[in-house]
Order: structure tokens, then C-alpha cells, then sequence
């Protein structure tokens, strides 16, 4: 007998790992869908001054670090036409009337970092013609050629590659111009070593052309803070791109990045040059807002596609056929099993003392019902409740229906006092209120004051801890959400769990918490073998 429980155990656990490994190695298939990133919702809200019938704005374009969907331009009552044949987009709004309200344009911003480690060496002489714009040179004072001209001898040595010029112009503009808002013209910087990010980013694309390798300024927005997000109005500011390698790399020797962009800089349009009348606040008035928008953590629906594509038993099988309400509730469900294997390990081999074999798991799910600063506070306030009804009620010698009902009356007036309360203060949130955790909580009030009866307030307010130790632990397996996931998408890791907990419901040796309880029967123990042992 012990032989076949050996073996079945042995295939409940062994066995879902084998199918795990032929979905990886065989079928090619993800253990677990693929992360979103944070995406971000974008606005743009401008209006041109004066009376004019028409006016043009720069609008993100995908590219490489952006994403782009949901895209929504108002164009009520207005004709509009995006121009995105450059790197770029422009959006053009245009009426019979003047212009005389603002337009505004919406969409969901994916960002990614992008970041080029390894720059190769570059001594490309001849460029396309798509080119020669980003290598053409402002006109500046003979004053301001003398000084740059200056300045190359002093920082280039004449034969470097095009990626080493790049470089050393980099850590000049980067490291000795100094920033300061005030200074706005390329002659002012040349004389106090100090500038705008503008003009840093001009500095920086005229020395780079005049070495015959295209640049360009590119006009960016700075994504807020997480604590600055509300309401927050962003500016625009500027960077630059050069062209090595064939490809455009990014720099940005305002803020000390060279060969990367974080993700929390989007590229509104990559050519300052046609849009630097258009962005100007003396034409048009506009105002700039972004908020981190929490999508869904992981691709869902990409990784149906996937499991369908396999054509396998694992596809017909798979519970992303299911309805999105039935795959939430599965979602949560599916961690329960761990949960009980938690509290298995707990109670049988570490011996910590619960109520019950189902209180802590109820009481998880009624911390992530709420969140884990309110379910046990208010779990606190109504155990508190419960031990003082208990030598309250005692005198009226009630039975025990009516005594759990007057608890949970006490329990909804409690709710009602707290929602009265947090409409006056801003900081407390009502979002936590519900009928489940009500449910969960009163009904164990009673088992509470029982065993206050039976085992003494202090045993009871032990076993009250382990309970919710337990739980806590179960509530932070939810909080990974990697493992919610994983267990969702490999169901079949239950018949492991099944496995793990025969394991554990054959152990009968002592647990931890007895080691420690009776460590000094142990002691004795020993010191009566080592005096039988010496006696001749």
C-alpha cells in the first residue's frame, strides 16, 4: 500500500512538470504571457493666436521606444490632415471660420528605453539624399564661426572616426556648458559657457554637421513623476539624434545620456528645425498633459493566439477560452490550493496554531477584497468588538443565533460610522467598503469568543496571531502577480499541490514549534542517558 501511494504521489507531482516541460521545449510555448509595459495616456490641447483659419501642430509618430494606439484628434467641425511622410507628423487643422477653440489630440503612448551599447566606428564619407538637410548650417556671426573653429582645435585631434568626433563633442557640451534658462542665443553660450537646453542641443547639432556627420534636434516631452501625475502641465524640451551606423542615435547632453533615451522621454517630432515657428508661444497657445495609465500587466490576448496556434490538447484545454468574468474569478481561485499548501506546512510542520482549517484562507481573500492596511485594521476593530460583546452579552444569556446577529449589527453600524467619517476627511478612502468582507469577518467572531471560553483569552489571542501570520502570508502570495499568472496559465500544477500535501499529511513527526516547546524534557533527557551511561 505504501508502494502505490509512493507511486501516485510521485506522478502527481513529477507529472505536471512533464507537462510543463513539453509545452516549453516541444511546443514552443510560453509558461506565462508576455509583460505589458506602462503605457501612458497623452494629451495635446492647442490653439493658435490670432485670427487664423488654419494652424499645424506636432503629433508623436511610432518609432523606435514608441508605440502608439488609441489615437483620437478632435476635428469637429474642422478639417484635418496629418503630413507624416518625415520621421515625423504634423497635424493640420484647418476651417472656413477662424480658429477660435481649442483642438486636441488623445492617444495611449507605449515607451520603451532604447539604449545602443556598442557604437561602431563610422567613417561613412557619402550620405542619401534624404540626408543633406540634417547637414546644412545655420548662419552665424564670423565672431561665433572664429570661436567654434577654436574650440575644435582645442577638443578634436584630427583623426578620429566619425563615432569618436561625436563623442568628444559630446563631453565638451555635455561637461563645460553650463545650464541656465536665461541664455537663448548660440553667441551668448560661446562667451559664458553657459545655455538653455535649447541651445546646447543647437550647439551640439552645428558642431557635429560642420564635421560632415548629420544631427539633428530633436523636441521631446519629459514624462511626470509618479507623485506628480494629476493635472501635471509638461513643457517641451530638446535633445539630439545622430546619424552613425546607419542609424539615428540618440543624444542628450542636457541630461548626460549618450547612445540611449529612458522610457520616460517621449519624441514629440525628431526635426526642431520645422517645427521651431510652429511650437513658438507667441503663435500658438498649447498646453501638454501625461498620465501612467496601469494596463493589463500581462498580454492576454496575444497569448491566446499563441496557445491556439499550437493546436495541441493544451489548446482545447487552455482556460483563456474562458469568458473575461470567468477568468478573473479563476484568477483568484486557482491561488486558494497554494494557500491551503501554506497552511499545511504552517500548522502540521511548523505547528503554528489557527482557527480552523478555512479561517485563514477566508481572511486572505477578505485582505485582498480590501488591501492588507484595512482588512486588518478592521479585522482588529471587530475582534476587539466581538471579546467585548462576549462579557457584554453574557448577562443576557442569549442564544447563539441571536448573539452572531447582534455582532453583525454592531459590524454594519461600524461600516456606517466609517463611511460618515471618511466623507469628511479626504485622505480616508471608501473604496474598501463591501458585503464580502462584512461576511467573512462577523462569522468568525463567534468561533472567537467560544474559544475564549474554552482556552483562556491568552491561548486565544495565540492562536488569533498564527491565524493571521497565515493569512498575511497568503496575501502576499497573491501580491505576485508573476504566480497568479503562472498558476492560471498551467492549471495543471494543482495535481502537484494534491502531491505536495500527500507528503505532508504523512509526516507524523514532531513539529518545529514542539522541538522548541519541550526543549527542556529533551535536556533532561539527555542528562539521564549520560548518568545511566556512566554508571559502572
Amino acid at each position: 500500500m505504501r508502494k502505490i501511494i509512493a507511486l501516485i504521489t510521485a506522478l502527481l507531482i513529477v507529472g505536471p512538470l512533464g507537462m510543463l516541460f513539453y509545452k516549453s521545449q516541444v511546443l514552443k510555448l510560453s509558461l506565462i504571457p508576455e509583460m505589458v509595459d506602462d503605457v501612458w495616456n497623452f494629451h495635446i490641447s492647442a490653439k493658435p493666436k490670432g485670427d487664423k483659419n488654419s494652424f499645424s501642430f506636432p503629433i508623436p509618430k511610432p518609432g523606435p521606444g514608441i508605440k502608439i494606439t488609441d489615437e483620437r484628434i478632435k476635428s469637429k467641425n474642422f478639417e484635418i490632415f496629418i503630413d507624416s511622410n518625415s520621421d515625423s507628423a504634423l497635424a493640420t487643422w484647418s476651417s472656413k471660420d477662424f480658429i477660435k477653440q481649442k483642438v486636441s489630440y488623445s492617444a495611449r503612448i507605449d515607451l520603451k528605453p532604447i539604449s545602443y551599447k556598442n557604437i561602431p566606428k563610422d567613417y561613412t564619407e557619402n550620405y542619401p539624399k534624404g540626408l543633406q538637410q540634417y547637414l546644412k548650417l545655420p548662419n552665424l556671426i564670423p565672431e561665433d564661426v572664429t570661436a567654434i573653429t577654436n574650440l575644435e582645435s582645442a577638443i578634436l585631434e584630427g583623426n578620429e572616426d566619425k563615432t569618436g568626433i561625436i563623442r568628444k563633442i559630446y563631453y565638451y557640451v555635455e561637461e563645460e556648458i553650463q545650464r541656465n534658462t536665461d541664455i537663448k542665443t548660440i553667441h551668448e553660450t560661446l562667451n559664458t559657457g553657459k545655455g538653455s537646453p535649447l541651445i546646447k542641443a543647437k550647439l551640439f547639432n552645428i558642431m557635429a554637421r560642420r564635421q560632415k556627420i548629420p544631427s539633428r534636434v530633436v523636441v521631446m516631452v519629459k514624462m511626470p513623476e509618479p507623485k506628480k501625475q494629476k493635472n501635471a502641465k509638461l513643457r517641451f524640451t530638446f535633445a539630439n539624434e545622430v546619424f552613425l551606423g546607419n542609424k539615428w542615435i540618440p543624444i542628450d547632453t542636457n541630461r548626460g545620456f549618450f547612445g540611449e533615451r529612458p522610457d520616460k522621454f517621449m519624441v514629440v517630432h525628431r526635426n526642431y528645425d520645422e517645427v521651431e515657428k510652429i511650437i513658438s508661444k507667441k503663435k500658438v497657445s498649447y498646453s501638454i498633459q501625461a498620465e501612467r495609465a496601469r494596463i493589463n500587466r500581462f498580454n492576454k490576448a496575444e497569448f491566446k493566439k499563441e496557445v491556439i496556434r499550437s493546436d495541441s490538447i493544451f489548446s482545447r484545454l487552455s482556460l483563456y477560452r474562458l469568458p473575461l468574468p470567468l477568468q478573473t474569478m479563476f484568477t483568484t481561485i486557482l491561488l486558494i490550493p497554494l494557500g491551503t499548501l501554506v497552511l499545511s506546512i504552517a500548522r502540521n510542520i511548523i505547528g503554528i496554531p489557527t482557527f480552523g482549517i478555512f479561517t485563514p484562507i477566508i481572511l486572505t481573500l477578505f485582505f485582498k477584497e480590501t488591501s492588507l492596511g484595512f482588512g486588518a485594521l478592521f479585522f482588529f476593530i471587530v475582534v476587539l468588538i466581538g471579546i467585548g460583546e462576549r462579557y457584554v452579552l453574557d448577562k443576557f444569556y442569549l442564544l447563539a443565533v441571536p448573539r452572531l446577529s447582534i455582532i453583525l449589527t454592531l459590524v454594519i453600524m461600524l461600516m456606517i460610522s466609517y463611511s460618515l467619517f471618511s466623507t469628511d476627511i479626504s485622505f480616508i478612502s471608501q473604496k474598501h467598503l463591501a458585503f464580502f468582507p462584512i461576511v467573512i469577518v462577523t462569522t468568525n467572531i463567534e468561533r472567537l469568543s467560544i474559544m475564549i471560553t474554552e482556552e483562556g483569552l491568552i491561548n486565544t489571542l495565540k492562536t488569533l496571531l498564527g491565524t493571521l501570520i497565515i493569512a498575511i502570508m497568503g496575501y502576499l502570495l497573491y501580491s505576485i502577480h508573476s504566480l497568479e499568472m503562472f498558476m492560471f496559465t498551467n492549471p495543471e500544477l494543482l495535481l502537484s499541490v494534491i502531491g505536495c500535501l500527500i507528503l505532508i499529511g504523512k509526516y507524523k513527526g514532531y513539529r518545529i514549534s514542539e522541538f522548541i516547546r519541550f526543549r527542556d524534557l529533551v535536556r533532561q533527557k539527555k542528562k539521564l542517558e549520560s548518568k545511566i551511561n556512566d554508571i559502572p
